[in-house]
């Protein structure tokens, strides 16, 4: 997620050959993020430790696929609770504080960095240039964007599938915590196993043949993962309050 006071620049290696990346404060600066985008080719590995859930855009009403964080906006139970270090990152927050871009018609993406993004500094980090040539690490986060670019294309695939099918069905997560506080959370959509089971047999063939059998069973299952936020955050509130 961009910062509100994002100033994009293209890499450059004259102009940012003394950048480095505090990669560490990745974790503090999305300490209040309550979900993010993922895509098909993280999704056994974001279900391990997540809830993944599918969210409309408003605007476009298009699907996105999400690991859900929080339980309410500006919540991220695993950073509060100590957890969040030991679990996989998305890729999208893996690829901070750098973005593609599009600078000109016919030429492709460019590399750009956020150097408004708090992380971006000269004093300590991973360097973007080793003696004027790419270094390591911006080879890296290059590497992970082009994969969250061919991620999100392969999402709209997996996902137009899915509406074709009538399976996203909204969801409400309706929880009351030890203490009597109660929480609604809405906005989320999950897959309807009943009409998955009833899709015709030529099409479950198909959706076995494009791995779509196993993203959403790995969907469906990391679900379970909700239950472990409830008790998590039920921890929280019961220390806080003492």
């Amino acid at each position: 997620m961009k910062s509100t006071r994002s100033k994009l620049e293209i890499v450059n290696n004259e102009k940012h050959q003394k950048l480095k990346i505090a990669i560490d404060s990745t974790l503090v600066k999305n300490s209040n993020v309550h979900m993010s985008h993922v895509v098909v080719q993280e999704i056994a590995e974001v279900a391990q430790y997540y809830p993944i859930f599918l969210s409309k855009d408003g605007e476009t009403g298009r699907f996105h696929i999400v690991a859900l964080f929080g339980l309410q906006v500006d919540e991220n139970i695993y950073q509060d609770s100590a957890l969040w270090q030991e679990c996989y990152l998305p890729l999208k927050l893996q690829s901070q504080p750098f973005y593609l871009v599009n600078r000109e018609q016919n030429k492709g993406p460019c590399l750009a960095i956020d150097v408004a993004d708090e992380r971006v500094q000269t004093q300590q980090g991973n360097a973007l240039f080793d003696n004027g040539k790419v270094s390591a690490y911006l080879k890296q986060q290059s590497n992970i964007l082009a994969e969250l670019t061919k991620g999100l294309i392969l999402n709209r695939t997996f996902i137009s599938a899915l509406v074709e099918h009538d399976l996203i069905e909204p969801i409400e997560l309706d929880i009351k915590y030890n203490n009597g506080e109660h929480n609604k959370v809405d906005g989320l959509y999950t897959i309807n196993k009943t009409k998955l089971e009833k899709v015709p047999a030529v099409n479950q063939k198909q959706f076995e043949q494009k791995g779509y059998v196993s993203l959403v069973s790995n969907m469906i299952s990391s679900l379970n993962h909700v239950a472990t936020l409830i008790d998590i955050k039920n921890e929280l509130l019961r220390t806080r309050k003492c």
